[in-house]
């Protein structure tokens, strides 16, 4: 099987000799959807006290054996390059370029324009953005496509906050969507915390997206019941196997519970339901993650999942190690394998790795990840990544 090799590299501009240092900046994350990686390339600085400025690159690339496709190759693109700016005592902050716009309740959108942020008399913030939706390809026209949103928020006293979001976006210039989102927080003492999300399409009437959560915690136990929906505009990008299958339009409800069995244990159980097109099925997930030193740095984590609907049912297993080794160097892996009730002649175990080396000394550091894994979508697909960075400082 072919293999692809990705390198990246980004060269910045200096600032004036009164900025604060700029740096480079640069890391890599493998997924299992298209693009086949993550490459992000920053160049991040500030140039006056008020003004800061970041890249990022996404590209991927690999060997896709697909089924009945073979060869199916990634493009690039680029994901984020924005100009920040804010004034000095943060009431007001603006960002242009191409970047990830999320308000409230609303689907997060990646546009080409501005957004801006002021914070009003009585605690109030108002929150705006317009442009291009952005379109694969970086040579694509897109006229009189555009995206335009705002949201208001106040706080509730110590509590928490409300915010009311509204977006309307259009492409040769009729309405493709159009949606309204509440969202509200709040903390009820020191031991409870409630929170609620509501998106509505207004273009295509109906609900988009809705949860609510609930929780209380314990000496050493905490306890959380949550209800949600979402529907197919609001899925995320997956970024293993298990999100590749487990990220479907559907109502869940149950509740999580995380315990901390020991100083550096933490053991967690989700007990749930999840039902799509009219059918109904458990979802148990079973975690443990055990810390290898104070910080954190370097940890052990165990997963079992019983997922799916219907003919889409399927267990999995999960195993994370995150190692911090000498010389800066850290090694982490991820493995998972997941065994369909029904295999669909593609087999009756499907695996999906991932393996990474990084180095960071604190002004060099470098990354490279290899992934592996094989799923309804690809009969086999292999992927690797390459980062070298740099930071450095202008005074």
């Amino acid at each position: 099987m072919r293999k692809t090799l990705i390198f990246a590299s980004a060269v910045c501009t200096s600032a004036p000799a009164a900025a604060d240092p700029i740096q480079l900046r640069a890391d890599a994350l493998a997924t299992t959807g298209a693009p086949a990686g993550l490459v992000t390339v920053s160049a991040d600085g500030s140039m006056d006290p008020g003004v800061s400025a970041e890249a990022v690159l996404w590209t991927g690339g690999g060997t896709v054996h697909s089924v009945g496709t073979i060869g199916d190759d990634s493009h690039a693109d680029i994901l984020v390059m924005v100009l920040r700016a804010h004034t000095a005592d943060g009431r007001a902050s603006g960002r242009i370029g191409r970047f990830i716009e999320s308000l409230g309740a609303l689907r997060p959108v990646q546009v080409d324009g501005a957004a801006g942020l002021v914070s009003l008399p009585l605690h109030v913030d108002v929150e705006a953005f317009a442009g291009s939706p952005v379109v694969a390809g970086l040579t694509t026209t897109r006229a009189w496509d555009w995206i335009a949103g705002g949201r208001v928020s106040r706080p509730i006293g110590d509590m928490g906050s409300v915010g009311i979001a509204y977006a309307e976006q259009r492409a040769d210039g009729a309405l493709v969507t159009e949606e309204l989102g509440v969202d509200a927080g709040a903390s009820l003492g020191k031991l409870d915390d409630v929170g609620a999300r509501l998106a509505y399409d207004l273009a295509n009437p109906g609900l988009a997206e809705a949860s609510l959560t609930a929780s209380h915690r314990f000496k050493t136990l905490r306890v959380e019941l949550y209800s949600s929906f979402r529907a197919p505009s609001h899925l995320v990008p997956a970024t293993s196997l298990f999100s590749v299958l487990g990220d479907a339009p559907a109502e869940r409800a149950g509740t999580d519970l995380t315990w901390r069995a020991a100083p550096r244990l933490d053991v967690s159980g989700d007990l749930g339901v999840r039902h799509s097109d009219g059918a109904s099925a458990p979802e148990i997930v079973v975690r443990a993650r055990l810390r290898l030193d104070e910080r954190g740095a370097s940890a052990l984590s165990a997963e079992l999942r019983r997922d799916g609907v219907r003919d889409d049912q399927w267990t999995g297993a999960r195993c994370v190690a995150r190692i911090a080794l000498p010389r800066s160097l850290m090694v982490s892996t991820e493995l998972e394998l997941v065994i369909p009730d029904d295999s669909r002649g593609l087999g009756g175990v499907w695996p999906w790795a991932l393996v990474a080396l990084g180095w960071d000394n604190g002004t060099w550091h470098a990354a490279i990840a290899g992934e592996a894994d094989a799923s309804p979508q690809d009969r086999r697909r292999v992927d690797v990544l390459v980062q070298v960075g740099r930071r450095w400082g202008i005074k």
